[in-house]
């Protein structure tokens, strides 16, 4: 026989037998009905759910478990706490607080000495009068009527077998403030750590300093470089603690890092050495603020949509359930495909991640965040995330995946494209831009950039910011290239174009986005040509697939032009700018303070010849002139410009 409390005041008990009488202490709990093996009894008194853990059934006593009770909004509201968890540390006491309203018992175990917490509803804590810098600690929690070891949710250094308690004023100082930059001028660079430096002939390559390096190669460091480009920011793809990767035998394995095993805890992986925790906070703070020296922003990718495991994360053995979203037969859903979807919008998970970011902006200095699988995620989360992480930095930029994935959030509330006015801070990843200038993701059908005239009405609305999708161009992120699927080379390269004209294609999808409204963003290596070997899906494959090889064509120089004339003239909101188009060519007329452009956008090899008076201030590849007229054989954009 089995007992679990459903709820305050109902008990269910798994039993076909006939039951007699129920009480929990001195309290009957009355028979409410039957369904299958389950059968129902109503408390006149709320449960005490982190003391009652026995019910008498028939002058028998059974063990009472936490059932259904944390699934329930009525746990959600009356359960809430707004004060710090984790731990609190000076030279002289450190306090540790944690959440669990339905332990019965929750133990400090610190240098393998034990200390008795007290509950103060909703949390358990204790105080340890003496300084424990570095000392090591978990939790024995005591659920169910078993005992578990449990690290600390809100641990900022540890592994996976214990928290350590470190002092966060004892690492790096940082000398850099936050970059400061309008929204509408962010490019975006998009790197994973490893694949930035693996093949670079640099002391730190693989790891965090890596990046920081002068290169012979490359004639500067990985960050000079892509500042140069004319990049605004840096994204890195999740830096967080991890699953899929051996800290200690780096070789071993490759992973992406969209495991989340920790939310406070920075990976080891791009450690120069794992063992030491101050370091790796000490890099990470380095990383970024030379990052901000050379006038780079940093954004890191940051996966609170699941958990690699739940029997690996440790909130289920504190709340059981509570920070995971189930359908309504209570079951748990599976929508991000990894196994688990976290409940954000429980109060709780919602605080766990808000603090989580709130310290990572506090202690390393990001820019931003990118979410991963943002339409998994609740709008109110993400308005809490921006209330208070605009506190830290009024400029923070914030991002995600904002596809209308199916879950049980309600449609409206979705952190979604579609609901994109409801939180109009944020911006999206757009893959209608995607789709109409680079093809179908998953099809074979061309784009605009391969010659694909057919959607040319659709081609516009993309370059002028997606108003058919976006209140404002600075919600839509522009890209045809990211860490996911296959690279651009390689999507072009199974559509069977010639190798020759690959390279003017991927030149001139560069350029493109260069001149599109919205936020820019390029997958590190796109302008080099970037392939993976046909890989669609290279998460843990070896750096033969992932590693960046630095091989720097002319062409970048020609990206960088582009890119500063974009700066220059093309994102300012004063401008106007008008689109038509003429024998196949797009034509877009920019007014720009007392400059006239005109950007001609060519997308095949067929000779097209224009009359343009004006300067030619930008040309993707040679034209041919003739007095007044420009013969262009090559796809591209091609600028001109005069006064107004």
């Amino acid at each position: 026989m089995k007992c679990y409390i459903d709820d305050f005041n109902l008990v269910r008990i798994e039993t076909y037998n006939y039951i007699n009488d129920v009480y929990i202490n001195d309290l009957k709990l009355s028979f409410i009905e039957v369904k299958g093996k389950n059968q129902y009894f109503k408390s006149s008194e709320r449960i005490k759910l982190h003391l009652d853990n026995k019910i008498k059934v028939n002058n028998h006593l059974y063990n009472l478990n936490i059932g259904l009770v944390t699934l329930q909004k009525d746990f959600e509201e009356n359960y809430r706490y707004d004060g710090f968890l984790g731990f609190k540390y000076s030279d002289l006491e450190t306090e540790f607080r944690v959440f669990s309203p339905v332990a019965t018992n929750i133990t400090l175990v610190l240098n393998d000495k034990k200390y008795e917490m007290t509950y103060e509803n909703p949390i358990w804590k204790v105080t340890i009068a003496e300084n424990l810098l570095d000392a090591k600690y978990y939790y024995l929690v005591t659920l169910n009527h078993k005992t578990e070891k449990v690290i600390d949710p809100y641990a900022i250094a540890g592994n996976l077998d214990y928290s350590l308690v470190i002092d966060i004023n004892q690492t790096s100082k940082t000398y850099h403030d936050f970059i400061r930059i309008n929204k509408e001028d962010t490019v975006i660079y998009e790197g994973h750590v490893r694949d930035l430096s693996v093949y670079l002939d640099v002391k730190s390559k693989k790891n965090y300093l890596g990046l920081t390096e002068y290169s012979n190669l490359l004639g500067k460091s990985v960050i000079e470089y892509i500042k140069d480009l004319g990049m605004s920011h840096l994204q890195l793809l999740p830096l967080q603690d991890f699953i899929g990767v051996d800290e200690f035998n780096k070789d071993k394995y490759y992973n992406w890092g969209y495991n989340p095993a920790q939310y406070f805890t920075l990976s080891g992986y791009y450690s120069s050495n794992p063992s030491d925790y101050y370091l790796r906070i000490n890099e990470v703070k380095k990383l970024v603020d030379y990052a901000h020296k050379n006038d780079l922003g940093v954004t890191l990718d940051v996966v609170y949509n699941h958990v690699y495991e739940r029997n690996i994360f440790p909130y289920d053995k504190l709340v059981p359930g509570y920070f995971y979203r189930h359908n309504h037969n209570n079951k748990n859903t599976n929508f991000s495909l990894v196994g688990n979807d976290i409940n954000t919008n429980n109060y709780m998970v919602r605080k766990l991640i808000v603090d989580s970011l709130i310290y990572l902006t506090k202690t390393f200095k990001f820019d931003g965040y990118r979410f991963d699988l943002m339409g998994l995620m609740d709008i109110e989360t993400m308005r809490q995330i921006k209330v208070e992480l605009s506190k830290i930095n009024d400029n923070i930029i914030l991002y995600g995946e904002g596809w209308n994935m199916d879950n049980v959030i309600d449609i409206d509330q979705r952190a979604t494209m579609r609901n994109s006015s409801k939180f109009a801070y944020y911006s999206h990843f757009n893959d209608y831009f995607r789709d109409v200038i680079k093809g179908g993701q998953y099809s074979l059908n061309s784009g605009y950039i391969t010659g694909n005239n057919n959607n040319l009405e659709d081609v516009l609305i993309a370059l002028n910011g997606s108003s058919n999708i976006f209140e404002e161009s600075i919600q839509s992120i522009n890209y045809l290239d990211c860490h996911d699927n296959l690279t651009l080379y390689d999507f072009l390269t199974l559509r069977n174009i010639s190798k020759d004209r690959i390279y003017y294609y991927l030149d001139f999808a560069n350029h493109l986005l260069a001149i599109s409204k919205g936020i820019i963003f390029y997958h590190a290596g796109q302008e080099l040509y970037r392939s993976k070997k046909l890989s669609n899906n290279s998460y843990n494959l070896d750096d033969t697939y992932n590693g960046i090889k630095w091989d720097i064509p002319k062409s970048i120089n020609k990206l960088k032009e582009i890119l500063n004339l974009r700066k220059k003239y093309l994102t300012k909101y004063s401008n106007k700018s008008t689109y038509k188009v003429v024998d196949n060519l797009i034509i877009n007329e920019v007014i720009s303070g007392a400059k006239v452009l005109r950007i001609y956008i060519k997308n095949d090899f067929n000779e097209s010849i224009i009359k343009d008076s004006g300067s030619n201030i930008f040309k993707s590849f040679e034209v041919i002139k003739n007095e007044n007229n420009y013969i262009l054989n090559y796809p591209g954009i091609y600028i001109f410009t005069d006064i107004k």
